[in-house]
């Protein structure tokens, strides 16, 4: 069987179209090769993108990807952001301040934000010690959070305060 009839391939290619009113003509000029307007790019599992634009005042970029299928959205975004930017350094912390922390005990922390009237908690596991009964510690550190937050002067002036005003201050 021999193919004797090959089509070509569609090409996209950039260029610049003008158009001509007085002889009702198109032209188009086309262009290859042109310079990237995107330089430094690093790309990272997931399909998430990194870059610099180029021009008078450059900017960096990031793209994050994510099948809307996903089990999980927020963790492939998570995962992809924490690998494009492991070479950044933030100018200021992530985790709330030291200053707001009113528990910080065995693997557990606290942070209690009287404007917002809000309470954080973020609890770490050692899952080489806690194989088997990782549960008993998660119950661990809940507990240890119900007898901590009580025992903080600074949490139960604001609980007393939200009760008193109703929630109201909610800013």
């Amino acid at each position: 069987m021999k193919i004797t009839d090959i089509k070509p391939k569609k090409i996209k290619v950039r260029g610049t179209g003008t158009y001509d009113p007085e002889t009702n003509k198109f032209g188009f000029e086309p262009f290859n090769e042109a310079p990237s307007t995107q330089q430094n790019v690093k790309t990272c599992a997931g399909g998430g993108k990194r870059w610099v634009t180029t021009g008078a005042d450059p900017s960096k970029m990031i793209t994050l990807k994510c099948k809307e299928s996903s089990a999980d959205q927020y963790s492939d975004f998570l995962s992809q952001f924490n690998a494009l930017t492991k070479d950044l350094k933030p100018k200021k912390p992530v985790v709330p301040p030291t200053e707001l922390r009113v528990v910080s005990e065995g693997g557990l922390q606290c942070w209690l934000d009287e404007a917002k009237q809000q309470v954080t908690f973020t609890g770490t596991i050692d899952l080489g010690k806690h194989t088997r009964d990782w549960q008993a510690e998660v119950l661990r550190q809940v507990q240890l959070v119900v007898r901590r937050l009580p025992a903080s002067d600074k949490f139960n002036r604001v609980i007393n305060n939200i009760k008193k005003t109703g929630g109201q201050n909610h800013v």
